[in-house]
């Protein structure tokens, strides 16, 4: 048998790649692909590990350079341990995995967020020793001095008036009346018969005074105006007591809460004038009586329910039986002296205008001091201090 040509040994299949051309060369780089590959992810690995802790490091020392060159940011630290975040997690200033820019920016806002914490506490503290220093001007004693004047109406010395010609008119009257509360150093007083016109002149003329109810409550309450010197006391609430008057008639008479302007503590002050017996009122002891009851019960009450001191001026046109009404109770005493409870033991000597205060009022330095012409009443005044508050 005739043997083939050489070209034949090895027939040729298309699909199949040719062995002097592809099938070595494939082998050759399948047997490279594995080491090569694992050099590669080997590389990458080593260089991930290694340059993030330069850059870590890189990043901190930057950040310790800057803060050597911020010493505003050492004082926020020093304060309280300011370095920390507010959870206390310890993360304030320390490198940031964002890179330098991220590091500077959130040390920035750590510095600032420090800065406000110190301006807050001093603030708080500023603030409690301003609270701590009120509470105890509050429960300190006041001093000051008190009055009661029944200044005679000016329909009672004018054209027509009952009274005689010893009395001048009420403009120089007013200049006398003004003349003896500052004389005598009158912090907080008590009018009555004190009419309109008289209002108007004391008004323009001793500037140094507020008033309540001033003219604001007609011409018949305008007659119980409490004045207080405006340095010494201001006006925090007011009220008025419908109160009897002669036959029975009611007058809203004043009840004003005064503060003082030095230390803060506040006392109540109320002012009245009950009913005199007179050929042309009559009798009106009944009114009187009627009158005062509701004034005691009205001004115990108020201590009791906000424990606020409470001072009464009035010409109440009694003596024994008003001392007595008042001081029975146990609440009230009288700025000139006698018991206080039921006993009812009156001072040696009296007049029928008063000045009671509640528990919490000591008085001192009482007087009846004479007012010349000025009024046919004396003006009764006392030294008040609101004691140490508990």
């Amino acid at each position: 048998m005739t043997p083939a040509p050489a070209w034949q040994e090895v027939a040729v299949n298309p699909s199949t790649p040719s062995p002097s051309t592809r099938g070595p060369q494939w082998r050759r780089v399948s047997l490279w692909a594995v080491p090569v590959a694992l050099l590669l992810v080997g590389a990458i690995v080593w260089a991930s590990f290694f340059s993030g802790p330069r850059h870590s490091a890189s990043t901190a020392e930057q950040s310790s350079s800057e803060r050597a060159q911020d010493p505003a940011t050492d004082d926020a630290q020093a304060d309280d341990g300011a370095s920390e975040e507010p959870d206390g997690s310890g993360k304030g200033n320390g490198a940031s995995p964002e890179g330098p820019g991220g590091s500077t920016d959130g040390r920035k806002a750590t510095t600032a967020l420090d800065r406000s914490l110190k301006r807050f506490r001093a603030a708080q503290r500023r603030l409690a020793a301003r609270v701590s220093q009120q509470l105890e001007e509050r429960t300190q004693p006041v001093t000051f001095r008190v009055a009661t004047f029944n200044v005679l109406g000016d329909s009672h010395t004018g054209p027509g008036g009952n009274k005689p010609a010893f009395y001048p008119d009420a403009s120089p009257r007013m200049d006398m009346a003004i003349a003896t509360l500052r004389n005598n150093g009158v912090d907080v007083v008590g009018f009555q018969e004190f009419e309109s016109t008289q209002h108007n002149m004391f008004a323009s003329r001793a500037g140094e005074y507020s008033l309540y109810p001033g003219l604001s409550l007609g011409t018949k309450s305008v007659r119980f105006n409490i004045a207080w010197r405006s340095a010494v006391f201001s006006l925090v609430e007011a009220h008025t007591l419908s109160v009897p008057y002669a036959g029975g008639s009611r007058i809203e008479m004043p009840v004003v809460l005064l503060e003082s302007t030095a230390t803060g503590r506040r006392a109540w002050f109320a002012n009245f004038h009950n009913p005199a017996d007179t050929p042309s009122l009559g009798n009106n002891g009944r009114w009187r009586a009627e009158g005062a009851a509701l004034e005691v019960a009205h001004l115990t009450a108020l201590h009791a329910e906000d424990g606020y001191p409470v001072i009464v001026t009035g010409d109440f046109n009694e003596r024994s039986e008003i001392f007595c009404r008042f001081t029975a109770g146990g609440v009230f005493s009288a700025a000139a002296g006698g018991s206080t409870g039921a006993a009812c033991a009156p001072p040696p000597s009296m007049q029928v205008d008063w000045i009671f205060g509640s528990t919490g009022v000591a008085f001192d330095g009482y007087a009846v001091t004479d007012t010349g012409r000025a009024s046919d009443h004396a003006m009764v005044q006392a030294q008040a201090t609101l004691t140490e508050a508990q």
